[in-house]
């Protein structure tokens, strides 16, 4: 797919990047990064099925144990371990050296693809999600990609040409974050703040997910999140602080 110059963007797109930024920059540390980062990106760019996977290695990171999953995403993420993980098309060698030198790249099903990537390409295809889009970042020295999903076209040559000025600022602000900073203090991000609230009002995790269109699996680490937070001991401590303030 041929990439816009950033240059060419108009004043709204630019202005879209950076409402992102201005969102992303009150985050105190990755796992806040991460979460206000795929929230700009489904309330300014429209993006809303979409990834956070971190690793240590950049082919490690697609092993991420918990990735946070908005939209469609979440109702693949156990096929995706069980079958698909090894053949991720940003896996390949191509598509990370890409990534590494412009920060984001985008593949489409109706576009040529490599034999080796056909059948990945098919299997998203048939979920309505033929075009997929990644955003390279390295937060704390580790590797981390944001990957946005969506029918084809989702992604063109104007919506790459963002994603990848975009990328190149994220990075800079992931770079120099801590990993976590647990202090009851810090102020939470849009997705930990609304998970905060459902807890306090006496919701199961199950009750959240579905209110939040998140997996169960997403909601528990944003409780842990929470536990880390205030020090809680319980998920029923953890509601009594919250609704004591």
């Amino acid at each position: 797919m041929r990439a816009v110059a950033a240059s060419t963007l108009s004043a709204g797109q630019l202005g879209q990047v950076f409402a992102v930024l201005e969102r992303v920059d009150r985050a105190h540390d990755v796992a806040g990064f991460a979460d206000a980062t795929l929230e700009a990106l489904g309330s300014v760019l429209g993006f809303r099925n979409t990834t956070f996977f971190v690793g240590s290695t950049y082919g490690g990171l697609f092993r991420d144990p918990d990735p946070l999953l908005n939209g469609h995403q979440r109702t693949l993420i156990r096929e995706y371990r069980d079958r698909w993980e090894r053949h991720d098309v940003f896996a390949r060698p191509r598509e990370a050296a890409v990534l590494h030198r412009t920060h984001a790249t985008a593949v489409d099903a109706s576009e040529p693809v490599g034999a080796a990537d056909r059948a990945y390409v098919d299997w998203l295809a048939h979920h309505g999600l033929g075009n997929m889009a990644a955003v390279r970042v390295g937060p704390g020295g580790r590797e981390a990609l944001f990957g946005i999903f969506g029918p084809p076209g989702t992604v063109g040559p104007q919506e790459l040409a963002v994603l990848r000025l975009l990328g190149r600022q994220l990075d800079a602000v992931a770079r120099h974050l801590p990993d976590r900073v647990p202090s009851a203090a810090t102020p939470l991000p849009p997705r930990l703040a609304q998970t905060a609230d459902l807890v306090r009002r006496g919701m199961t995790n199950a009750m959240i997910a579905r209110t939040m269109e998140l997996s169960e699996d997403t909601v528990k680490k944003y409780v842990s999140r929470l536990l880390e937070r205030t020090g809680a001991q319980s998920r029923t401590e953890l509601a009594l602080l919250l609704r004591d303030g």
